[in-house]
């Protein structure tokens, strides 16, 4: 029937999840049966579903093989269903991706407040989602646009300007600039937290990727009256690098050090070989600033999602707090580290180890 929610029952020879059958059979749902993970991958590769309720397999994880439903456009709400004798897999079951758990006898009103709380979950998590969507296109494109505009004029192509027009219209491109990696910071991570993130990593000489991103800086750095300094060794092997997004990550340390360092104050950038706290052989950047330092309550939550250090110096807009939860993010996706040092009033240090192949 048209409107109806779909629900999946993963049986698995679980009774639970023949007892969920017979107490929704003539219930508000469409009801489809399914007597194993291998069954219900087939139907959902065939139909939308809202919700599975998963009938718990005896001697291993069933959730873990429905992974793949985090990158489909449905993404079902997953309920797991214990039989009485299972109280030792009630906590694994949530840890496994389930957002509830319900142990048998339960009885008609319990199931269907779950499904409809669970379901709700979903459909908000999936607003959320559109909502950062609607962000990347419909932010990002004005802004990038504005850019070129800006830019078009800052280069003197529709007429002469003076140093101090100038200034104003690179600052204008800066900050635009600012707004598209904070877009892109957001999206990134959310995408992330979907599992629907992808790295295309190809071979890429670390040094030259570094050098080209710091170069871009050097302005900034200028006109901040501050001293950007390079320490990179050219006979680093090849990575294999997702090279947008590791540009973004020492960008985003970059733009960090910058704002947070006072005039007359130094960033230096280094890049070359060393050794892992384990022993192994690795690509060791770092990037140091004379700045203000981190509070030591700051320190533990700096890489959180929306933690943002306090600026002393006056020197940009706070930002939103993202950056560096999206250098965490891209650095351990290459199977690195990133930490940092800081004393408050001495500058901070943020270290990032790649591991060689």
């Amino acid at each position: 029937m048209p409107g109806r929610k779909q629900i999946l029952i993963v049986e698995n020879t679980a009774g639970a999840a023949g007892l969920a059958f017979q107490l929704l059979e003539d219930g508000p749902y469409d009801l489809h049966l399914a007597v194993s993970c291998v069954d219900a991958r087939a139907l959902l590769e065939k139909k939308r579903i809202d919700a599975i309720l998963l009938g718990s397999p005896a001697h291993d994880a069933c959730l873990p093989s429905l992974d793949h439903l985090k990158e489909s456009c449905s993404d079902p709400a997953v309920i797991a269903l214990l039989d009485a004798n299972e109280h030792e897999r009630y906590l694994a079951c949530h840890k496994e991706g389930a957002l509830d758990c319900l142990m048998a006898p339960f009885s008609r009103d319990r199931l269907i407040k779950s499904l409809e709380r669970c379901m709700a979950i979903k459909s908000l998590e999936r607003e959320r989602l559109d909502f950062i969507s609607m962000l990347s296109h419909d932010l990002k494109n004005p802004i990038t646009a504005a850019i070129g505009s800006v830019d078009l004029v800052r280069s003197r192509r529709l007429g002469m300007l003076n140093s101090e027009q100038e200034e104003y219209l690179q600052s204008a491109i800066e900050s635009c600039n600012e707004v598209v990696a904070m877009i892109d910071n957001l999206l990134d991570i959310h995408r992330h937290e979907a599992g629907k993130i992808t790295f295309s990593m190809v071979p890429t000489n670390l040094a030259e990727l570094v050098r080209h991103v710091a170069n871009g800086f050097r302005g900034v750095a200028k006109q901040a009256q501050l001293q950007l300094q390079l320490l990179i060794d050219d006979k680093l092997p090849l990575l294999p690098i997702d090279r947008a997004k590791f540009s973004r990550v020492i960008a985003n340390l970059l733009t960090n050090a910058v704002k947070f360092t006072p005039n007359l104050g130094e960033i230096q950038l280094s890049c070359c070989s060393g050794v892992s706290a384990d022993s192994q052989p690795s690509v060791i950047i770092q990037i140091k600033d004379t700045g203000n330092g981190i509070a030591d309550v700051d320190l533990p939550l700096i890489f959180d999602r929306f933690v943002q250090a306090r600026n002393q110096c006056n020197r940009g807009s706070g930002g939103s707090g993202l950056g560096l939860a999206f250098c965490k993010m891209a650095v351990e996706a290459h199977g690195g580290t990133i930490t940092v040092e800081s004393c408050e009033g001495a500058g901070s240090t943020f270290t990032i180890v790649l591991p060689f192949p």
